[in-house]
């Protein structure tokens, strides 16, 4: 009824007329004064489009995300991107940078007829690979660690991760955890996992400490003498999901039940968080952030190499889950 008195074109002539007549026969009268500021209202509540960014990766993949599980985040960080962009009236356009046929320098030129001046990367599968020269004339924030350059970046605060989860171990009466590591996965986290790992079991004073084991696939000689070893009470990994399959594998056939003889908890890839304890990222969340920092770096022409590179930090949450004991009771 509403649409057919503001005489809107959505709603045919016909029942515009029923409508208005069945209003004037109930004694309606238009009031101007609101119908303007009604017209107001919806105008500013749906930001009009003020321009174009682009979003580009440096993977082998067209869509990593939907190629590989491993990288399902990168869906979600251009999904949370791409509607923090929209509700400031952006869209955001995506863009194969190795695509067959194309190259930076023909990137940057079709970049530039669009008229998009700022550009969210994704990142890198290789982790030594630099940020194309030819781009850098844009205002550019990255994601995560895997690109080097100097560049404006969001990354998860793993630090303050890994002291989340150190502080819940510790809470449920955990005296040794050991963390077992993927080679890449330690330096996408710009070894800030490992590092606030040995630095929380130095303050705690566990003796002897159990070191770290890095490893990139599952060797379960390895594993084992590792375990053997240094007999942690608490397993921390940050590995693949095949990764963790094994090692629960290896746990029951040494008839070592979870978590009443020994706890597991995982570092950010949770494939399970009804049955995994452990910290979730929330790539949504640092999708929008890229997208706000982007925006702000736009809004003060800040293009090409940054002087002073800024960094957001997104913290994630932690995640209960059934693999460890209960937080004991506390005074």
């Amino acid at each position: 009824m509403s649409l057919a008195l503001r005489g809107s074109p959505r709603v045919s002539a016909a029942v515009r007329t029923r409508v208005e007549r069945a209003a004037r026969a109930a004694g309606h009268v238009p009031n101007a004064r609101l119908a303007e500021l009604m017209r107001e209202v919806r105008r500013s509540a749906a930001p009009q489009y003020r321009g174009t960014l682009g979003a580009l990766w440096l993977f082998p993949e067209e869509e990593p995300w939907r190629e590989r599980p491993i990288y399902a985040h990168l869906g979600l960080l251009l999904a949370g991107a791409r509607a923090r962009a929209e509700a400031h009236g952006y869209r955001l356009e995506n863009f194969w940078l190795k695509a067959p046929g194309m190259t930076p320098r023909r990137l940057a030129q079709i970049l530039a007829a669009r008229g998009i001046r700022g550009v969210f990367c994704l990142g890198s599968l290789d982790l030594e690979e630099r940020f194309p020269t030819a781009l850098r004339r844009f205002a550019v924030v990255t994601q995560g660690v895997s690109i080097p350059d100097r560049m404006h970046r969001v990354m998860s605060h793993f630090t303050a991760d890994a002291r989340t989860l150190w502080a819940e171990l510790q809470r449920r009466g955990y005296r040794r955890p050991g963390l077992g590591i993927l080679v890449s996965g330690d330096r996408r986290t710009d070894h800030l996992y490992s590092a606030t790992f040995l630095s929380e079991q130095e303050r705690a004073g566990t003796a002897p400490p159990v070191p770290i084991l890095r490893a990139e696939a599952w060797d379960e000689a390895e594993f084992a003498r590792w375990f053997d070893a240094y007999r942690p009470d608490v397993i921390v990994l940050h590995q693949y999901p095949d990764y963790l399959r094994a090692v629960e594998a290896f746990l029951a056939r040494r008839k070592l039940r979870v978590p009443r003889d020994v706890g597991l908890a995982l570092l950010d890839k949770i494939p399970d968080r009804a049955r995994y304890a452990g910290i979730c990222q929330d790539p949504l969340r640092i999708g929008a952030m890229a997208a706000e920092l982007l925006l702000g770096r736009l809004l003060l022409h800040d293009l090409a190499t940054p002087e002073d590179p800024k960094v957001e930090l997104v913290g994630g949450a932690w995640n209960e889950g059934r693999t460890l004991r209960a937080r004991r009771a506390t005074a």
